[in-house]
């Protein structure tokens, strides 16, 4: 059976999800969702969702700031449910030597308009009273930082995108991407082709199954990336805050009740293919979140282990994603190499893709983005160093 559509979007996930429902909501003609699931099944699914500003660079920064703000008003904006939006505040915890990397992010934030600030040692436990502040040298705190829920957020896009026409092919794998010279001309699925000049890939770690065969496979390296949900008992101590520690790479955040949610950096586990990941956790893990949880929070190390579960973590060499027209072919759009940032940027990214990929001027410039910007040397800043933290 051959369809056809005006606009194809490639991935049922938050970025796939958000594009479609803008693109619906602005009646850009006949969009198709194509997914080999259904919404969240993949990654999305079991996002840390934590929600986040600090940023190294002005683009993500502004596409974090419009995306949390989405977040935090979701059902005025795309209407039927919340995001499961809630205010913790957000602590990133540094040693001496980031210190300065610091100062310099929190200024440039506050220069954006975001309510940010530096926090020194002495300031940091009204924010957050369960930190250890050993080799704690400084932090940078939002206070309407928090965490919400990605799964809400993606069945509240797919429910609105389908009330504005959205056609979904949900339970259908793209095989192929057609190309006809250097133009798009659509997709190849189980269920038989669907013809399109605008074709939309948002499916995070999958990107380059679909890009490899037509010589166009970008640089994001996979690994293997795990998150315990960790259970305190009644009347035990709970972080109060999302924090984010530079000192011993520990994240944690808030959950509700009894609940905390874990990262502990284990291994560096590549990955060939986003499909040979093991969604288990390791034989070991949890004892290395214990250890990385009690040395930052000592009152926290008792707790029992709910569940986990691991994902394919999708990073380009500058720790930034890819946003933009794919070189040398025409009408492919690209939206993948999330680094670790997706949750909270994909509200605005997928505004950002609908207005470009229909010739429209985005409210935020994602140039610095493009996916050039690797073979010309344009790499993004890293406060940091390589990681999540960009």
């Amino acid at each position: 059976m051959t369809e056809r559509a005006d606009i194809i979007v490639i991935g049922g996930g938050i970025f796939g999800l958000a594009t479609a429902h803008a693109l619906c909501r602005d009646r850009q003609g006949s969009v198709m969702l194509v997914d080999r699931a259904g919404p969240a099944a993949g990654d999305s699914g079991r996002s840390f969702s934590m929600v986040r500003r600090h940023y190294s660079n002005p683009v993500t920064a502004r596409l974090a700031m419009a995306g949390s703000a989405t977040i935090m008003r979701f059902a005025d904006e795309v209407g039927g449910t919340d995001a499961g939006f809630v205010r913790t505040g957000y602590l990133l915890t540094v040693p001496e030597r980031l210190v300065d990397a610091c100062r310099g992010n929190v200024a440039m934030l506050r220069g954006l308009g975001l309510d940010t600030r530096f926090l020194a040692p002495d300031e940091i436990r009204a924010a957050e009273p369960e930190l250890s502040l050993d080799g704690v040298a400084g932090a940078a705190y939002e206070p309407d930082g928090g965490f919400a829920d990605a799964q809400k957020m993606c069945l509240g896009w797919f429910a609105a995108a389908c009330r504005n026409g959205l056609t979904a092919r949900l339970g259908t794998a793209v095989t192929g991407l057609t190309v006809a010279g250097d133009r798009i001309t659509g997709v190849t699925t189980s269920s038989g082709s669907v013809l399109a000049d605008r074709v939309v890939l948002a499916t995070g770690a999958w990107g380059n199954d679909l890009l490899r065969p037509i010589g166009a496979e970008q640089p994001i390296a996979l690994k293997r990336l795990q998150v315990a949900v960790l259970r305190q008992p009644i009347g035990g101590a709970l972080p109060t805050a999302v924090c984010s520690d530079a000192v011993t790479n520990v994240v944690v955040r808030p959950d509700r009740g009894q609940q905390f949610y874990a990262v502990a950096y284990f291994g560096d586990e590549p990955l060939a293919q986003a499909d040979d990941c093991d969604h288990a956790l390791s034989d070991g893990y949890e004892e290395v979140v214990r250890r990385a949880v009690t040395e930052r929070f000592p009152r926290l190390g008792g707790f029992a282990l709910e569940r986990g579960f691991a994902g394919p973590y999708d990073s380009t060499p500058d720790w930034n994603p890819i946003l933009g027209p794919c070189p040398g072919v025409a009408g492919l759009y690209l939206a993948l190499g999330w680094s670790g940032h997706g949750f909270k940027l994909a509200p605005a990214v997928g505004e950002v893709v609908a207005a470009e990929v229909t010739g429209r001027t985005p409210s935020i410039d994602v140039s610095e983005l493009r996916p050039e910007r690797f073979a010309e040397g344009r790499l993004l800043r890293l406060a940091y160093g390589p990681g999540a933290r960009a």
